[in-house]
């Protein structure tokens, strides 16, 4: 798992960290009174929402849709009738092919989910 720190990219992490806050932030100038308990409560909803997308993204990082990946495209095949020329590719070479493309992936979802239930947690109990 710590491994995988190595691969956070700036960029995507800037973009994750702007979308996210963008509506606690707003909500919090908007509103008239309390706008810390306010922001505190947007980013946690945010953060639990962020947090069930990171977990299915990292069942998928695993591997635990492969198979099923790999069934819907042969019956795609199938149904489509490509040439018959064609070999229909193992499930070893799918996985494999599959296992190389997600080697450089990081679950930013789950990371900040975590960061921001942190920082709610930080700030509702020692700064309010």
């Amino acid at each position: 798992m710590l491994k995988r720190f190595k691969n956070i990219r700036i960029r995507p992490l800037i973009s994750h960290l702007i979308v996210t806050l963008a509506y606690p932030a707003v909500k919090a100038i908007i509103s008239s009174d309390h706008r810390l308990l306010i922001f505190t409560d947007a980013m946690t909803i945010i953060a639990f929402l962020m947090l069930a997308g990171g977990v299915f993204y990292e069942l998928f990082l695993h591997g635990d849709f492969d198979i099923s990946g790999y069934v819907l495209k042969r019956g795609m095949r199938r149904g489509i009738k490509l040439q018959q020329e064609e070999q229909p590719q193992s499930f070893a070479d799918y996985a494999a092919a599959k296992k190389e493309k997600r080697e450089e992936a990081f679950n930013y979802p789950l990371f900040l989910g975590i960061v921001y239930i942190l920082a709610a947690i930080f700030i509702s109990y020692v700064i309010l």
